[in-house]
């Protein structure tokens, strides 16, 4: 099927009638399967039965499956030139060599982003969690002037030391909202990096501005050794980069596991946490895992779970369980599908949760399609802020629509085990995901003939 161009989807006063293999969304699954749009919303998706013949200006065929638009709930867009870097010295060797390649020049950051951003909408995605690294909001603009909606997280690092320098930043940008051009479906966010290189002080800041706030949390085993007993390699790193640890090379720490010290912070709106690789440590009580489960069930947290990235870099470590996703949806917690960077990444051209799924897929072959679906649309949406309703194939506006070729005798299993990558049908439209936008779905229900 040829590549769709989303200038050149649909008439702005048009309608389109696209007959497919099969649809699917967080909810239903339907072969095969008719989609009318009207004006880029959708007015019904059903069986080809129950739409019938409708009168429209166009009609498309689908060699394969309909989905909506995806949800990349954690990415770091300003990492996209540097490519995959090896992890064999270790996660902090790794995270230095980073840090030095990370791009400083504004013209290289929005190279960066604007690359990410391509690769981002060759993958099917419309709205993105994005980590901007560049205190000087340069990757946030860029973003904010793309087609993409989300949320840009300005990261902030700032522990022992530099604890009072990172709070005070944080006053500052949530002081200044005009630095950035926030508008509906895009919103500036704050992202103390982890909790090994942001206080709690820092936490609490971040928390308390209101603006959607995210961070990485329990992602590596070295993590969770660093803020329950203040040493490690990632105590070394904080050394090496100099200006954190006092005159005796210390940072006090909170004694507790990162997930603990994380929930004692009480934000005005809920988290959005990457990774939990490690929830719990193996000497600890049986119990741990279910109760911070529950915590972050209680708290609305959303996690973001990068299982290539997870892979690249190593996890889970020998001896540890593997990521507890499941586990954490049987408990009520949220978890949507994030990427990570391109440094630890293997499709160049680009970067979305179709990978992520079809990554996923063969660990769980009995899941529910609809619930791989979910974390890849509904759940990033929910976690950023977003409508999940733009992300569904219900009636009314739409982030987008999908096509994405598969084996046409099994097209919901196939969607997980072809390479095929997306093409646009409708979008992407950063409106439609604002919430709110979906008090206008009563203008496209019910105009079927």
């Amino acid at each position: 099927m040829k590549p769709l161009e989303p200038t050149d989807s649909i008439p702005a006063s048009g309608r389109l009638l696209v007959n497919a293999t099969a649809a699917i969304d967080a909810d239903r699954v339907v072969a095969p399967a008719t989609v009318l749009l009207e004006r880029g919303g959708i007015v019904a998706m059903d069986t080809p039965g129950a739409i019938g013949d409708p009168v429209v200006d166009r009609r498309l065929d689908v060699r394969g499956i309909v989905c909506p638009a995806m949800v990349n709930a954690h990415a770091h867009l300003d990492l996209t030139d540097l490519g995959p870097i090896p992890c064999d010295s270790g996660f902090d060797a790794w995270l230095g060599r980073v840090r030095e390649g990370r791009p400083v020049s504004a013209e290289a950051i929005t190279r960066a982003v604007q690359a990410g951003v391509r690769a981002s909408i060759a993958a099917g995605v419309a709205a993105i969690g994005d980590i901007s690294g560049d205190r000087g909001l340069v990757a946030a603009r860029t973003l904010a002037e793309s087609a993409l909606a989300g949320t840009a997280f300005v990261e902030f690092f700032g522990i022992g030391r530099r604890t009072d320098a990172a709070v005070a930043a944080i006053h500052r940008l949530d002081a200044d909202p005009d630095r950035i051009r926030e508008s509906p479906g895009f919103r500036l966010g704050i992202q103390p990096h982890a909790p090994y290189s942001c206080g709690p002080p820092v936490f609490v800041a971040a928390a308390e501005t209101g603006r959607p706030v995210s961070t990485h949390l329990a992602e590596t085993p070295e993590e969770i050794r660093f803020t329950t007993s203040g040493d490690g390699p990632l105590l070394e790193l904080l050394r090496r980069i100099g200006g954190m640890t006092d005159e005796a090379g210390a940072v006090p720490v909170s004694g507790r596991h990162p997930i603990d010290q994380l929930l004692e912070v009480a934000p005005r709106r809920p988290w959005l946490v990457a990774h939990l690789n490690y929830p719990a440590e193996p000497e600890e009580a049986e119990d741990s895992r279910r109760r911070r489960f529950e915590a972050l069930a209680d708290a609305g947290i959303t996690v973001a779970y990068c299982p290539r990235a997870a892979r690249f870099l190593g996890h889970p470590r020998p001896g540890r369980l593997g990521h507890p996703w499941r586990t954490l949806l049987e408990a009520g917690v949220e978890v949507a599908l994030g990427t990570d960077g391109m440094p630890c990444l293997d499709t160049p051209d680009r970067l979305g949760p179709l990978d992520e799924m079809r990554r996923l897929r063969p660990e769980a072959p009995d899941l529910d399609p609809r619930t791989l679906v979910r974390m890849a649309t509904t759940a990033g949406a929910r976690g950023l802020g977003l409508d999940p309703g733009a992300f569904m194939l219900s009636p009314g506006p739409v982030a987008g629509l999908l096509a994405i070729e598969t084996d046409p005798a099994r097209p919901v299993e196939g969607l997980f085990e072809g390479t095929a990558t997306p093409s646009w049908i409708v979008g992407p439209d950063r409106n439609a995901t604002a919430i709110g936008s979906g008090d206008v779905a009563d203008a496209h229900r019910g105009r079927i003939p």
